[in-house]
């Protein structure tokens, strides 16, 4: 019963994230008639609003010890931002509602792997994250239809209004998840600070800025590639099919994977998957290739964004962890995805269509080579913090 509302909470809230990151871009456009420019920005604005926001919230949530009042807190107001982006249709007001929403959304993964790790250990952290992935899935395949059945007309225009339903329902979910002492530690003043001169963390947060600052970019601008080599949005979506089918089952092995070769290993492993798969896509124009090698996905996602949290919790205290886990994502879906976009699309448009996908190949490379010097064993900072 302890994982039942936790698994809950990440079908839900990612599965809202199903419907934003998709097709909120093509509302913008198609629904509203933003220039590409003007959607560029909005979406920009959701990691740049975050990069503020995020370390804010963790330490609330530290500072108080509510982590999971913290958290339902969140998932409420980023359905109300929703709910209020409903209303805006100009680009000034949607903008302003955009980083509205970022303000609280973007802390809300951190917080969730930050509380379900303290409730459940990294043993049994996949088994509830799985659930956020098959939520994405099962969201991003089904809203089409289901927005047309709804009478939604266009479809689009239930972009926010899905995501705000799906942010409420995920609140019932954080508000059932279990309360246990690891959850309910206050930390004092200034610890946080404290924690960030611990060297695992201060090698840690720079490590994962690199590793989004190469690979954020070309994924989110893997449309772009693959329209290049002929391929349509039919085809995109086929491809993501592929990433997110090894990434379920391995999803279910974290537990396993930490013990065995710990979350340095995983993140090895998955940069040495990455490297495989952007280097590919650098190589060649068939598109088959390209669609085997997205299979990688699953292996870099597992070894990467989820062992980075791994390493934390490794290294963080527990009164420190939801301040930790902000820390890695402001690191990394913050600074380094704003610098991934923006660098990825000036080298399509100035240098090759494939200059991202071998920078990245050639960055995660030797990230991986340079691992086990730059990321010290993991140590409990207890002095350090």
């Amino acid at each position: 019963m302890r994982r039942l509302p936790l698994a809950a909470f990440w079908f839900l809230y990612l599965g809202g994230m199903g419907v934003f990151l998709p097709y909120a871009g093509l509302y913008l456009k198609e629904a509203l008639g933003f220039s590409s420019s003007q959607v560029g920005l909005v979406l920009a604005a959701v990691p740049a609003a975050g990069m503020a926001a995020q370390p804010l919230w963790g330490r609330l949530a530290d500072r108080t010890g509510s982590r999971r009042g913290v958290l339902a807190g969140l998932a409420a107001a980023s359905a109300l931002s929703m709910v209020l982006l409903t209303r805006f249709d100009g680009f000034t007001a949607v903008l302003f509602g955009t980083v509205l929403f970022a303000c609280f959304h973007t802390a809300v993964i951190p917080l969730a792997t930050a509380t379900s790790l303290g409730a459940l250990g990294p043993r049994g952290f996949g088994g509830v994250r799985v659930w956020g992935t098959l939520g994405f899935l099962a969201c991003v395949t089904a809203f089409p239809g289901l927005s047309a059945l709804a009478g939604f007309e266009p479809p689009l225009t239930a972009v926010f209004p899905f995501v705000a339903a799906l942010s409420a329902a995920s609140v019932v979910a954080a508000l059932s998840s279990p309360v246990v002492p690891g959850l309910l530690e206050r930390s004092p003043p200034g610890d946080g600070w404290r924690l960030l001169r611990h060297r695992p963390v201060a090698h840690l947060l720079p490590f994962v800025f690199l590793f989004h600052a190469f690979i954020q970019g070309p994924i989110y601008l893997f449309p772009l590639y693959v329209a290049s080599r002929g391929g349509d949005a039919a085809t995109v979506s086929r491809m993501w099919l592929l990433m997110l089918v090894l990434e379920i089952p391995l999803m279910t092995l974290v537990g396993t994977a930490q013990r065995l070769v710990g979350a340095r290993g995983m993140i090895s492993i998955g940069l040495l998957a990455e490297c495989i798969r952007w280097t590919t896509c650098a190589l060649t124009a068939d598109l088959r290739v390209v669609a085997a090698v997205q299979v990688l996905h699953g292996v870099g996602v597992v070894g990467m964004f989820i062992g980075a949290p791994l390493y934390l919790e490794e290294v963080a205290p527990a009164r420190l962890r939801a301040t930790g886990q902000t820390w890695v994502a402001m690191a990394g879906a913050g600074a380094g995805a704003i610098v991934s976009n923006v660098v990825g699309a000036w080298a399509m448009d100035h240098v090759a269509v494939e200059a991202p996908y071998a920078a990245a190949g050639m960055a995660t490379l030797i990230l991986a080579l340079l691992l086990w010097r730059w990321l010290p064993d993991p140590r409990p900072p207890v002095e350090a913090a």
